[in-house]
């Protein structure tokens, strides 16, 4: 079998159709792609389905791409946010808000303005979210939990973390479990960025996906004939970009996270300093000292290591030396926005190598990979699953970018 029949039979099974809710998971309108073909994962997780999608982009599924699109919007109007996943345990938690992006993308493709209107409603309500219940006194955003947790799952989440960081935290059951669900909210569960207390950082690649949330209304105002708004959601992007630089960057001109309770930056190499690239937050010049001061701290012969390594207590599947298809794209993708075509290619080649080595030794394709040995032998926290959407969509993107589908 070649890792494209391996695509072309496994890629189908991942779609599911749940149109009722039962048990602990939530029904959807429209047919979604669960990240796993079989095993865990098989409900819809929320940034897993913005980078599947780019892969339904780029192999012109659109139809699929918008249904995904369709049951996020849903999941916004419906509680308030996108759950981080269509589960009833999620009810307390998002994760990183690629909502506005994956429209603009299917929007770019389909040109449906009247489909545009009605997602700019639901973008505005997932924007409030963030606004009233993950902002601080700065007008900076956080990832964090809404509190108080039942008590069956403030024993569960703390057990799990416990579990995943291998030592229990000096502190009560109730914050490890806010803990647990803060880092979840951050998609990169578990992290030497943040450790256990995601909820006292001001992360940089959150609040650069708030900014796109807030450049991306500016761009749908204008397209729907609505200047007035414009100006207001261009302002409000212009106004966080001033704030990240006034508390996210460090001398060097990168962009790093904030901690709050230290009052300091976390100087940290991590590929959530690429995020303002990737949005175009950055200016050409933080975009150089991003490429100076991040890449040689991360990149290997087989893409992007997640971050640098760390001497933080605990073992962390988002850090060294791993390598996440998603953030491969952000890395890519962001430094293609600056011109960096060279460094962008680079990345990517060395990841497409390390999906088809680790398909010849395995016969599968992973969740995420080892970029120090250049197989797919990656620290996890639970049993490293096959098949991810964001795998393929990785994938067929860097084929297509390379000039080898």
């Amino acid at each position: 079998m070649t890792i494209q029949d391996y695509i072309n039979e496994k890629m189908p099974k991942t779609l599911r159709v749940q149109s009722e809710d039962e048990g602990m998971l939530f029904g959807l309108p429209h047919p979604f792609n669960a990240p796993c073909a079989d095993g865990m994962f098989m409900e819809m997780f929320y940034w897993d389905t913005y980078f599947t999608n780019r892969g339904h982009i780029a192999t012109g599924n659109i139809a699929q791409a918008k249904n995904n699109v369709d049951n996020l919007i849903y999941l916004a109007r419906r509680f308030g946010f996108v759950l981080n996943a269509s589960r009833r345990e999620f009810l307390n938690n998002s994760q990183p808000p690629f909502l506005s992006q994956a429209v603009r993308e299917v929007y770019e493709v389909t040109g449906d303005r009247d489909w545009l209107r009605g997602a700019y409603e639901a973008i505005e309500i997932e924007y409030k979210f963030w606004m009233e219940n993950r902002t601080d006194e700065s007008g900076l955003a956080r990832y964090d939990a809404v509190m108080p947790l039942p008590d069956w799952q403030i024993n569960r989440g703390a057990d799990m973390l416990v579990e995943r960081l291998g030592y229990t935290p000096d502190c009560d059951r109730e914050t490890i479990a806010r803990g647990l669900f803060s880092v979840g909210e951050s998609g990169w569960d578990i992290t030497p960025r943040f450790t256990y207390r995601t909820y006292d950082y001001l992360a940089v690649d959150l609040n650069s996906l708030v900014f796109s949330i807030e450049s991306n209304m500016a761009y749908f105002a204008e397209v729907l004939g609505l200047s007035d708004d414009a100006g207001v959601w261009s302002a409000r992007a212009a106004l966080r970009a001033e704030r990240c630089r006034g508390l996210l960057q460090a001398e060097n001109g990168v962009f790093y996270d904030y901690d709050t309770k230290e009052g300091r930056i976390n100087p940290l190499a991590h590929v959530g300093s690429l995020y303002p690239l990737y949005f175009g937050m950055a200016t050409e010049r933080e975009a150089e000292c991003a490429v100076k001061e991040i890449l040689p701290r991360l990149q290997t012969e087989w893409g992007i290591i997640t971050a640098e390594k760390s001497d933080e207590r605990g073992s962390f599947q988002w850090g060294h030396p791993n390598g996440w298809p998603p953030l491969q794209v952000i890395a890519v993708y962001g430094l293609l926005r600056y011109g960096y075509r060279e460094e962008a290619l680079c990345i990517a080649d060395g990841f497409l190598r390390v999906i088809e080595k680790a398909f010849e030794e395995t016969g599968h394709v992973w969740e995420k990979y080892n970029l120090v040995e250049g197989n797919s032998n990656a620290a996890a926290e639970y049993e490293t699953p096959t098949m991810l959407g964001w795998s393929w969509g990785a994938y067929v993107e860097f084929k297509k970018l390379l000039g080898r589908d």
